[in-house]
């Protein structure tokens, strides 16, 4: 999951891509089944909620640099949840909403309005992504209780609960890893090192991504 400060997209998986995606879903979900109904009991079912929770919490984390960006005063330009067809098109934040046929990453398009804070701005809405998870976690602990949120136990309503908090935690630490992701168009910076290129950019860098909007901005409105 990233944020797009330019006009990088993901485009439509070819058919190579489709394939190999939904052969890997099919042999990592048939092997989940098989251990699921092996000795059944319900705490099994922690492992499938947490493969359920995985892709809402794509959206929900495309959602938090989203709303830091609309708070910081940034320009939202279109949040794409997956790759590969578009399944459902929508808006967030009055700016176009896509979710495509495999949601298992997304990315938000931002723009600066000015270059004041932009770095720390930047910055701040790499982490939201991140940051709104290990809130979602840290509710989920409190509201369950301390030391009882790490009791298992055969309790459904519990386990969906537990495994959207450690979705929500696996997903925030795997996301501040700093690292740079392989795209079509080149690598480009999850969010860890997004966080830090951003504070490392120059005011010249920002400057010009500022005057690259604003001339966006001017001939969409011819």
């Amino acid at each position: 999951m990233r944020i797009d400060q330019r006009h990088h997209d993901i485009r439509p998986a070819d058919r190579t891509e489709t394939v190999i995606v939904y052969a890997l879903s099919f042999v990592f979900l048939g092997g989940l089944a098989v251990e699921l109904l092996s000795n059944y009991e319900p705490r099994k079912l922690a492992a499938v909620f947490f493969v359920l929770w995985w892709m809402p919490l794509v959206l929900w984390h495309e959602f938090g640099h989203a709303l830091m960006a609309r708070v910081l005063g940034w320009r939202v330009g279109r949040t794409v949840i997956g790759f590969g067809k578009v399944l459902y098109q929508g808006q967030l934040f009055g700016a176009p909403l896509e979710v495509r046929r495999v949601p298992i990453e997304g990315f938000v398009q931002i723009a600066p309005l000015s270059t004041t804070g932009a770095r720390w701005k930047h910055a701040l809405i790499y982490f939201a992504g991140p940051g709104i998870e290990l809130l979602l976690f840290a509710v989920i602990v409190l509201a369950l209780g301390g030391s009882d949120f790490f009791v298992i136990e055969d309790d459904y309503f519990k386990l969906a609960l537990q495994a959207l908090a450690y979705a929500a935690l696996v997903g925030a630490i795997m996301n501040l890893i700093p690292l740079g992701i392989i795209t079509h168009e080149g690598e480009t910076p999850n969010d860890g090192m997004g966080i830090i290129k951003s504070l490392l950019s120059s005011d010249k860098d920002y400057q010009q991504w500022v005057d690259q909007a604003r001339l966006e901005d001017d001939k969409s409105a011819f």
